[in-house]
């Protein structure tokens, strides 16, 4: 059963997550907002919902670092041939949902 309360914590937080992501990439490297940028906008506020509607029993670390290494499969593909590092979209995904899943987690007491 999915805590309605956890979903919309880990919504927020991928989507503030998301936004920080846009504005990095836009200030940092000259990505536009349209259309990249938004998509790091949608896929953190999608991995936080998916952090947040998992039923995986695993330990709370190893849970957030699942899905976001999981999501960030999918932003280092989307990297590759563009001249930027596939890896760093990688680690820097896992490391949000490894966040994302921390807050929501240890912050707001909100268990699996």
């Amino acid at each position: 059963m999915v805590k309605s309360s956890r979903l919309v914590i880990t919504t927020i937080f991928g989507a503030v997550f998301g936004v920080i992501c846009m504005l990095g990439s836009r200030y940092t490297m000259g990505i536009d907002f349209w259309p990249i940028g938004v998509a790091f906008l949608l896929n953190h506020t999608v991995l936080g919902v998916a952090i947040g509607a998992s039923s995986i029993r695993m330990n709370w670390a190893a849970h957030g670092a699942f899905w976001g290494g999981l999501f960030g499969v999918f932003t280092a593909i989307s990297r590759v041939g563009t001249g930027q590092d596939p890896w760093i979209a990688f680690v820097l995904v896992l490391l949000w949902g490894f966040l994302i899943e921390t807050i929501a987690t240890k912050a707001f007491k909100q268990a699996q």
